[in-house]
C-alpha cells in the first residue's frame, strides 16, 4: 500500500470528522449562530407615551384624577336635597336642602336671582347645621316679575316655616340685597339666633318698603356686610340700616365694588366666605 503524505492524511482526517458530525446532528446547536441585537418595539415595550390610561394593559390602570375635573357642588359635598314649599298665599317656591340639625340657616337670594350661596350652604352642613337655599317665586319666568318679587318678604317667611316643618328650635337668617331686607325684616321672631345682612339698604322706596327699628330689635347677633364701593346700594343706605338695629352687632366692609353675593368672586371672597362661616358658628354655639 502507498503511503500517503502526512498532510494529505491530516485533511482525510479533518474530512472524516466533519462527516460524522454532520450525520449525528441533523440541526446546529442554538449557540452557534448568535442572535442580532434587537431594538424593543411597541409591541414588546411600551413607551409612557404609548399607553392609554384609562385602557387595560394586563393589570387595570391606575385612576388619575384631575382636580379641576372635580366640581365643588353639592353632588360631590354630602348632596342637597330638591325641596319646594308652600307660601302663606300659595305660591309654590323651588328650594335646596344641606345637611341636618337642629339649627337652620336659610339663606336667601338677591333680587336678580342669581345663585351664589351654595358653596356657603355647604359650608355649613358641614358644620352641622340644616342649611336652605331658595328662589323668589318672581325668578319664574312671567311678564309680572316685578309684582311677583313685591312679595319677597312672605317668600322668605315660608322657608322659615318649612325649616320649622322639619323639627329645628334655632334659625339663623341670611339674605344679600333683597333678601337681606327680608332677612332683616323678619328677624325679631322667638326662633330667630342671629341675622346676616349682605348689601342690603333699609328700604325700596320704589316698593313702598321700609324697614323698622322694631324688625331689627333682637337681641340677636347681627353682622352687616358691604363692599366699600358696592355698584347698587349706597354704602349709606346700608350703614342706616345698620344703625337702626338694636345690639349686638357687627359692621364689616370690604374694599371691593362688587354688590351682595358677587362679592365672593372678588379677592375679598374667601375672607368673606369665612367671616359669615365663623359667624354663624358663634352665634349657633352661644345658644347652644
Amino acid at each position: 500500500m502507498k503511503q500517503q503524505p502526512p498532510f494529505q492524511l491530516f485533511a482525510m482526517l479533518i474530512l472524516l470528522l466533519t462527516t460524522t458530525t454532520m450525520c449525528s446532528s441533523p440541526t446546529p446547536q442554538a449557540t452557534a449562530i448568535p442572535e442580532p441585537t434587537r431594538e424593543p418595539t411597541a409591541s414588546s415595550q411600551a413607551t409612557p407615551t404609548a399607553i392609554n390610561p384609562t385602557a387595560t394593559q394586563g393589570q387595570p390602570a391606575p385612576t388619575v384624577v384631575e382636580p379641576t375635573h372635580i366640581p365643588a357642588t353639592a353632588s360631590t359635598q354630602g348632596g342637597a336635597q330638591a325641596v319646594s314649599f308652600d307660601t302663606s298665599d300659595g305660591a309654590t317656591i323651588s328650594a335646596e336642602l344641606y345637611g341636618s340639625g337642629d339649627t337652620a340657616v336659610i339663606f336667601s337670594v338677591m333680587g336678580d336671582c342669581k345663585q351664589g350661596w351654595g358653596a356657603l350652604a355647604q359650608a355649613a352642613a358641614a358644620h352641622g347645621f340644616l342649611a336652605l337655599t331658595y328662589q323668589w317665586r318672581g325668578c319664574k319666568t312671567d311678564p309680572n316679575n316685578q309684582e311677583l318679587l313685591k312679595k319677597f318678604v312672605d317668600d322668605t317667611h315660608g322657608a322659615i316655616n318649612f325649616v320649622r316643618a322639619q323639627g329645628v328650635h334655632k334659625i339663623i337668617l341670611v339674605g344679600a340685597s333683597l333678601g337681606g331686607c327680608a332677612s332683616a325684616a323678619l328677624s325679631n321672631q322667638a326662633d330667630v339666633i342671629g341675622l346676616v345682612v349682605l348689601a342690603a339698604p333699609d328700604a325700596i322706596e320704589q316698593w313702598h318698603f321700609r324697614i323698622n327699628a322694631a324688625d331689627v330689635a333682637a337681641p340677636i347677633p347681627k353682622l352687616f356686610i358691604i363692599a366699600d364701593n358696592d355698584s347698587v346700594v349706597p354704602i349709606t343706605a346700608a350703614r342706616a340700616l345698620y344703625d337702626i338695629a338694636a345690639e349686638p352687632k357687627e359692621w364689616q366692609t370690604y374694599p371691593e365694588s362688587a354688590h351682595g353675593i358677587n362679592l365672593f368672586s372678588t379677592a375679598s371672597g374667601p375672607a368673606l366666605h369665612e367671616r359669615i362661616l365663623t359667624f354663624l358658628t358663634t352665634s349657633a354655639a352661644a345658644r347652644s
